[in-house]
């Protein structure tokens, strides 16, 4: 009988524990069919992160061309590290003569105005000796335009200027260089100058600094010819500031800097995805001239817009607005 009781009593934990095998087996089967492999579940955040609901706009290519939207392909590139100066356009030290009387006299004509071109040897005025009352004449001295004229008939001439000339095809950029710059900035170094008035646009290379410190803005003072018919709306005394490259690195994702817009609190590109462009978000790193290095978002070989991007995102915009 005792027996029998001990049997009856182990039988029933082994068919206990066994029910709470299975029992623990199916909640685990169940739990694995609810949830994904971690493989799995990379792969869908993955999937999740690419199909996120950034706007898009249809490409239409004429239009795209006539707003002058041009697309490139994003790669490799340079990052430019600049350091922005302002100054000033100016004559070249030998483009610009001052004329004055040789000998002291009464002015008899005067021939020449200001703005009037002259060619070298020109006669400008002509004036009495005091001395010998010879009349003598004054030449220009070099080809160029009136840029002064100080005299006039009768005025008695007394050593000061009586005209200045420039040839305003000899120009030259002069940058004011702070203290704290001066270890960056040496003569070879490429500038980009830019007008004021974003018009006047060209590209240079440092010819020289000046060991001296201007008088006025104290600061050294970097030229850079400017080239025949580089920039013809360029004339002396126009403000200007030259970006000047510093240094150069290597990255392995670039995009112009002008590709890159603000969107929905995010930095984006708009990259070509069939027959759209949809804002991609993208990690930005370094900046330089006119690029920037993408480290996030987008791969090398993707098509991209390149210049004028701001007029997809009002496309965007409009489009939004609009539904």
């Amino acid at each position: 009988m005792n027996n029998r009781i001990i049997i009856a009593s182990i039988a029933s934990l082994a068919v206990a524990v066994m029910l709470a095998a299975c029992v623990k087996n199916g909640d685990g089967e169940a739990l694995a069919a609810d949830e994904p492999a971690a493989g799995e579940k990379e792969h869908a955040e993955k999937e999740e992160g690419h199909d996120e609901d950034m706007p898009r706009v249809e490409i239409d290519a004429a239009a795209l061309e006539a707003a002058g939207v041009k697309l490139a392909k994003a790669g490799p590139g340079l990052i430019r590290e600049t350091l922005t100066l302002t100054g000033r356009i100016m004559l070249q030290p030998s483009a610009r003569a001052e004329v004055r009387a040789p000998y002291q006299g009464v002015v008899k004509s005067v021939e020449k105005n200001i703005g009037d071109m002259v060619a070298r040897g020109d006669i400008l005025a002509r004036v009495e000796s005091a001395e010998s009352l010879q009349t003598y004449s004054l030449k220009a001295p070099i080809a160029g335009t009136v840029l002064e004229r100080a005299t006039n008939v009768g005025d008695v001439t007394d050593g000061v200027p009586l005209f200045l000339i420039g040839d305003l095809q000899r120009l030259q950029a002069e940058l004011n260089v702070v203290t704290h710059d001066t270890d960056r900035i040496a003569a070879g170094q490429t500038v980009t100058i830019l007008g004021l008035d974003g018009e006047a646009r060209f590209t240079g290379t440092i010819a020289s600094v000046l060991p001296v410190t201007d008088a006025h803005s104290q600061t050294l003072i970097a030229r850079v010819a400017v080239e025949l018919g580089d920039v013809k709306s360029l004339r002396p005394g126009m403000a200007i500031r030259g970006d000047v490259v510093v240094g150069e690195t290597e990255a392995a994702l670039v995009a112009p800097a002008d590709a890159v817009q603000s969107l929905e609190g995010k930095q984006v590109v708009f990259v070509q995805e069939g027959e759209a462009l949809e804002a991609r978000p993208v990690t930005l790193g370094r900046s330089g001239a006119g690029a920037v290095e993408v480290t996030g978002g987008l791969e090398a070989g993707e098509i991209l817009v390149a210049e004028n991007a701001f007029l997809v995102k009002a496309e965007i915009g409009k489009g939004e607005a609009e539904h």
